[in-house]
């Protein structure tokens, strides 16, 4: 007996090794946003299928599962994670250029804003609204019946939130790279700060001054499609057209206006350039 015992400690030593190299995994917690307090395993799984028992998720504030990047197209890279039910998907844009999300093909997810992984600056937000009521978001602009309130434009550091509502469902959307939003939202944004840096007028008056330049930034870029970049950033903000009436309106000063304009124009040299739109691309919580 003593001899057999002796015969079986290699094995049970070899045993011990090997789990020690294969049973232990690496846990891992990334995610969109801030860092969790309780580590999550990060996901590999493939299905479709959700494996989480329960109820799904009712927002994207537990989505801390990080997924692959979205990165299928030329300046668009948006950044996914999911929470353990895969119920949810959030995608937040950290790449150069607008998107357009809307859900899924089979209609099993819906839209709604990421308000917690959103810019909170007024200049970012006063810049989206103008974009979102520029006429981007009308029917007939839309994908064939997609409704406005299913629709959400995705700038630049910009988070969107899909919920699929349904345990053996997993939430997916779709999304194109939007080149009149990625206008808008460039040159708005870069007067929006301007507008903040002096000091910022009312919020009726600022969206109202915004929107009028986001419809005049639209109207330019189905006119003028001859125009490169720069060229078409300096007609837009040329003195008196409407972007540049409406950009003065909420300086203090004919002086500070002017000079303004020049320091945002010099700015918009400087971002990506535009894209024409793509078709329909998927998003899923399984990839």
């Amino acid at each position: 007996m003593a001899g057999r015992g002796r015969a079986l400690m290699p094995i049970a030593v070899l045993l011990i090794a090997l789990c020690a190299a294969g049973c232990s995994s690496a846990v891992g917690s990334t995610y969109v946003g801030e860092e969790p307090t309780t580590p999550v395993p990060a996901t590999t799984a493939k299905s479709r299928t959700p494996q989480s028992a329960g109820k799904a998720a009712t927002d994207c504030s537990k989505s801390t599962v990080r997924l692959p990047a979205v990165s299928a197209v030329d300046g668009v890279r948006l950044e996914a994670a999911t929470d353990p039910t895969r119920t949810t998907l959030l995608l937040k844009n950290t790449g150069n250029l607008a998107v357009l999300v809307v859900p899924d093909g089979k209609w099993s997810t819906r839209v709604l804003p990421a308000s917690f992984a959103n810019p909170e600056d007024t200049a970012s937000q006063t810049a989206l609204i103008a974009v979102n009521k520029s006429g981007i978001l009308n029917p007939q602009e839309l994908p064939s019946h997609v409704p406005p309130s299913q629709a959400l434009i995705l700038p630049p550091q910009w988070a969107v939130c899909g919920l699929s509502d349904n345990i053996r469902e997993i939430a997916g959307l779709r999304y194109l790279r939007e080149k009149t939003a990625s206008a808008e939202y460039f040159v708005l944004k870069a007067l929006a700060d301007q507008v903040v840096a002096v000091k910022t007028p009312s919020a009726s008056k600022f969206d109202a001054g915004m929107l009028r330049c986001a419809k005049a930034t639209r109207q330019l870029l189905k006119e003028r499609v001859d125009l490169q970049d720069i060229e078409f950033y300096a007609e837009l903000l040329k003195r008196d057209s409407p972007c540049q009436q409406a950009f003065s309106s909420l300086m203090p000063s004919d002086t500070a206006a002017q000079r303004a304009m020049a320091q945002a124009l010099s700015r918009l040299e400087r971002v990506p350039h535009l894209l024409e739109n793509t078709p329909l691309l998927d998003a899923h919580a399984s990839t």
